[in-house]
């Protein structure tokens, strides 16, 4: 039964219109066939990988000191198809010595190198020149730098076991700063913050208000009810 029938319409106004813009948003009408949620998303999607540049580039600078730095490691694969895969990636790197062991790959390698030849793929995919790597490798350019962060886990381990130390935490510091993002933000538009200050103050102030706007809604649809919410009576000692 409605007991504010101002306050309940106030609210019925407000939760009409609420849905009415959620149904929008919901909508294919954001270019693309995107709706407001995926618009949204390419939108913070791009923004970061405008910011997260200035992270890989200065992994990438890193690399110099690793130049001169030799390591022999054996890798263990699941089966003789992967560590052919393995070994036709790692001759790609400059100097490289690759034997394949039936499951094992066995490399010996300058770690510069090897970093500088995983940083040209992985700018590659950063800048959505996927073709490039494709034609390096023949597969799939995600498949590709997908290999690579596998070869890198198996080098981290073996290079723990030989206790070496400082290259496997240099090793495991490229692949979060280097190879995870190439792979996540391939095909990803890369967007500055000062450049579209306009569309994300917009969209941060509709989210606060777009929320508050449901809020009330609720509030007075339950005042008109009479739905209330009251402090309980303190009990007296007798």
């Amino acid at each position: 039964m409605i007991r504010d029938s101002k306050a309940f319409f106030i609210g019925l106004l407000m939760m009409l219109s609420f849905l009415g813009i959620y149904a929008y948003m919901m909508s294919p009408s954001f270019g693309n066939g995107r709706n407001g949620l995926e618009f949204a998303d390419d939108m913070f999607n791009s923004i970061s990988k405008g910011s997260v540049n200035d992270v890989i580039q200065g992994e990438v600078k890193k690399i110099d000191k690793w130049h001169g730095t030799e390591i022999d490691v054996t890798l263990p694969c699941k089966d003789e198809a992967q560590a052919d895969r393995w070994s036709a990636a790692l001759q790609k790197v400059d100097g490289a010595q690759v034997s394949v062991d039936g499951i094992k790959v066995k490399v010996k390698t300058d770690l510069g190198n090897l970093l500088a030849n995983i940083a040209e793929d992985c700018a590659n995919m950063f800048d959505n020149n996927g073709e490039a790597v494709q034609q390096k490798y023949g597969t799939d350019p995600r498949d590709a730098t997908n290999r690579w962060y596998s070869i890198t886990k198996a080098v981290i381990k073996d290079l723990e076991k030989q206790e070496r130390f400082k290259e496997s935490v240099a090793i495991t510091q490229f692949q979060k700063k280097v190879i995870e993002p190439s792979y996540n933000y391939y095909g990803v538009e890369a967007k500055q913050v000062r450049d579209n200050t306009g569309v994300m103050t917009f969209m941060m102030v509709f989210y606060l208000i777009y929320t508050l706007w449901y809020g009330f809604a609720i509030y007075y649809l339950c005042q008109g009810l009479g739905i209330t919410m009251s402090k309980a009576a303190k009990k007296q000692e007798a």
